[in-house]
């Protein structure tokens, strides 16, 4: 969490490293291109600005909270060991923090793919009432017009449209678009050929991932480079297991659809980094991945709309520990170098 307060004032500043922007055809080994709406707005003053609204507290409506609260650098961009989001005066969320790594490469957000990209999803954790908590874009708007520092951010990054909902929104993606993270030791062990780069629990684990254990059929591996998702919703039975268990239930990709078939799936997340992100599921429900791969060995839940390709995979103790080591090796390089708070 980045967020102090000094004598009652609030300060934050960016670092003075320079903000790394990823090379859009190769950003990273294994990576796939990036697709970016407009390439002429990828550049140093509109990521730079981005990245200072990403941890600025000053974008909620009570100056507590900022987009690094819940997608904490140090954690993954999630927040290790919190099962839901916290927003202002102490909220709790109903959705875990995702990932905010390889966003850049995601074809639909959140885990119930309501809008189809960045942009899109920008405003709304700043206007939900248990995230950010402001009443409407106007009254950011106004207070960001206030702030002599973002006029003049603005004007550097955007000429004379300046502060706008939709400048906002663009720097704010933009800078997301940089957390990129490839090059892990799965990478250089299947594109670069270097044999040790995996030792041999995830050797055997990523034979049982492309193989019985099926995980493929969801986190495809298939491709020049690979996020580990199919990009689509799937229900595997969590959020029917949650609700036996006592926990709200969460009706996944139908609150956007309003599809029957629809009911309790999730977007496939990706398995870049999965080891940094815990806790796991779109409720935060299972702690561990060894947990995550119990649960699919079991062949999910009895939910009566569970997609067919569950079930039991018979998997060995062993077996779930080397699938566990595999998932470990997609870890790759994150060297973001967070801003530093000043007072």
């Amino acid at each position: 969490m980045v967020r102090l307060v000094f004598f009652g004032i609030l300060f934050v500043t960016v670092s003075k490293a320079q903000l790394k922007i990823p090379d859009i055809e190769d950003p990273a080994v294994g990576l796939p291109s990036i697709k970016i709406p407009n390439k002429s707005l990828f550049n140093n003053a509109v990521t730079k600005l981005g990245e200072k609204l990403f941890f600025d507290p000053f974008l909620s409506v009570n100056g507590s909270i900022s987009c690094a609260t819940c997608h904490v650098p140090d954690q993954g961009f999630t927040q290790n060991g919190q099962r839901l989001s916290s927003g202002v005066e102490g909220k709790i969320g109903h959705r875990n923090s995702p990932t905010l790594l390889n966003i850049a490469f995601a074809q639909s957000m959140f885990v119930d793919g309501r809008v189809a990209t960045l942009e899109e999803q920008a405003w709304q954790p700043i206007l939900a009432h248990d995230e950010m908590g402001n009443s409407s874009v106007s009254d950011v708007l106004q207070k960001l017009k206030q702030k002599r520092g973002y006029v003049e951010l603005f004007t550097e990054s955007f000429g004379d449209d300046g502060i706008s909902e939709s400048n906002l929104a663009i720097a704010l993606s933009a800078f997301q678009r940089t957390l990129v993270s490839g090059n892990s030791a799965y990478d250089k062990w299947y594109y670069e050929g270097q044999d040790d780069a995996m030792n041999e629990p995830a050797r055997r684990g990523y034979q049982l991932f492309a193989g019985q254990a099926q995980c493929w059929q969801c986190h495809s591996i298939a491709g020049p480079g690979v996020l580990f998702s199919d990009n689509q919703f799937h229900n595997t039975g969590v959020s029917y297991r949650s609700k036996i268990l006592g926990l709200p239930e969460d009706l996944g990709r139908y609150v956007a659809t309003k599809l029957e078939y629809e009911k309790r799936a999730f977007k496939t997340p990706t398995l870049r980094n999965v080891a940094e992100t815990s806790p796991y599921m779109h409720d935060g429900s299972l702690s561990t991945l060894k947990k995550v791969v119990q649960f699919y060995n079991e062949g999910g839940s009895k939910d009566p709309l569970l997609s067919p390709i569950m079930g039991s995979l018979n998997l060995s103790d062993r077996d779930i520990d080397d699938l566990v080591e595999f998932l470990r090796a997609l870890s790759g390089d994150q060297n973001y170098e967070h801003p530093k708070i000043k007072g």
